[in-house]
């Protein structure tokens, strides 16, 4: 298991300037290994499916926390792949709070 600290990406969550995550909030994101992204980065969808629901988010950031809190049930956990190297596993609500720091390319890394 990879720890949050040793993942590429937990700057995005760790610095001041960025996420500046809660230790509790850092805890309950569960970094995938490069073999568990690249597996599902395989079974991923390129596009959305027929049927998924999609959201404006031009009504700005507490509307889409809203909007994407009424998806699931609170209870979820999302798995966010950003490429084959790095995936990340979380809480939905905590995914809900912070998408805006989560909302990055792989390019950004």
């Amino acid at each position: 298991m990879i720890k949050i600290e040793d993942f590429s990406l937990a700057w995005c969550w760790i610095s001041s300037s960025y996420g500046d995550f809660s230790k509790d909030t850092l805890n309950k994101l569960i970094p995938l290994n490069e073999d568990q992204a690249r597996a599902l980065i395989a079974t991923t969808p390129i596009n959305f499916p027929v049927g998924a629901k999609r959201c404006d988010f031009t009504g700005g950031s507490e509307l889409t926390r809203q909007w994407l809190k009424g998806l699931v049930n609170d209870s979820q956990t999302v798995t966010i792949c950003w490429d084959q190297e790095a995936a990340l596993t979380l809480p939905w609500l905590v995914f809900c709070d912070y998408y805006e720091v989560f909302e990055f390319d792989s390019s950004a890394m």
